[in-house]
């Protein structure tokens, strides 16, 4: 990524942080950051439009950069056409590439493998992976495998045989293509997702167990019936973490008491982290992933967590 998409980065989240610290709500722009979150005391929380995809926003970032700032007719027909241009290419690709900070090409990248939630697309992977780092990882974000809107704008993940057939195609697909063109190191392959992402990380980590170092789930629930190789899934004992909201109408005693359950029968080494609030989309939620990967995927990483100043509670099932 461009240095000056950095430079700006860090002056935007140094200024919020000075705005958070003074008690005062910080709220970025879209269009100049695209990295909007809000400032609740201690935590920091994603606008509820972070994730729309919204095409009105993308639009007016064309504006700015397209345009010469004059509004007349022929400005106006040049955004369109530029954002119709975007829409079809976006419709082409099924992936986006992350790619980390100071990059370099003698170290063994971790590898995050990013499902976003529905109603969103592969461009989520660049709105989260600033918020878990900017250095640790190389990330690369796959498309949902089926259209949520008449312009191609949004996507969500379908539960049937062919569509879980196809996302774990793609996740294989994209792996592949991200050890070719980056240093990857094949043992701490992550993949992590959120909402009906997480849901789907999870169901293709438990197909393939072998094949990944853990599996993160942000709001997402165990699938269910997902189970068909118990002996490969008890002897790799695949690392879990789960992330949760308390108030996620979701989250019920029932249904973690089932996904405990079924993380039990298989041998799992599953850590269980709870947030306040009713959306696990959050910067702390974000850091702790971070901090996860570097403790359990990644012998003898040396990482400072910040479990004593997140405000979520810990549990294990081992």
């Amino acid at each position: 990524m461009p240095t000056t998409f950095f430079n700006r980065l860090t002056a935007v989240i140094a200024a919020s942080l000075s705005d958070a610290k003074n008690g005062t709500a910080a709220e970025i722009s879209k269009t100049d950051s695209a990295l909007p979150f809000r400032f609740d005391g201690a935590m920091s929380r994603f606008e509820p439009s972070f994730f729309s995809g919204n095409n009105n926003a993308g639009k007016q970032a064309l504006s700015s950069d397209f345009a010469s700032g004059n509004q007349n007719r022929e400005t106006h027909f040049a955004d369109d056409f530029a954002a119709d241009v975007m829409a079809a290419q976006r419709l082409r690709s099924r992936k986006r590439l992350f790619f980390p900070l100071n990059f370099q090409s003698s170290y063994k990248y971790p590898l995050i493998v990013w499902l976003h939630s529905d109603g969103c697309n592969e461009d989520q992977i660049n709105q989260v992976m600033p918020h878990i780092s900017l250095r640790n990882f190389v990330g690369v974000g796959i498309r949902g495998t089926r259209a949520a809107d008449a312009n191609g704008l949004r996507f969500e993940w379908a539960e049937n045989s062919a569509g879980i057939g196809a996302a774990h195609d793609n996740v294989i697909s994209a792996i592949e293509e991200a050890q070719q063109r980056f240093s990857v190191h094949s043992d701490r392959i992550v993949l992590a997702g959120y909402g009906s992402g997480g849901t789907m990380a999870l169901r293709i980590a438990m197909r393939e167990p072998n094949r990944f170092g853990g599996v993160v789930s942000v709001g997402g629930s165990m699938p269910g019936n997902s189970i068909k190789q118990f002996d490969a899934l008890r002897n790799r004992r695949l690392p879990m973490l789960w992330q949760w909201a308390k108030e996620n109408d979701r989250y019920t005693q029932s249904q973690l008491h089932r996904d405990c359950q079924m993380a039990m029968s298989i041998g799992s080494q599953v850590e269980i982290r709870q947030y306040p609030g009713d959306d696990e989309m959050d910067t702390v939620v974000l850091s702790d992933l971070n901090d996860w990967v570097m403790r359990t995927v990644i012998p003898g990483a040396s990482q400072v967590t910040n479990t004593a100043d997140s405000p979520s509670s810990l549990y294990s099932v081992n």
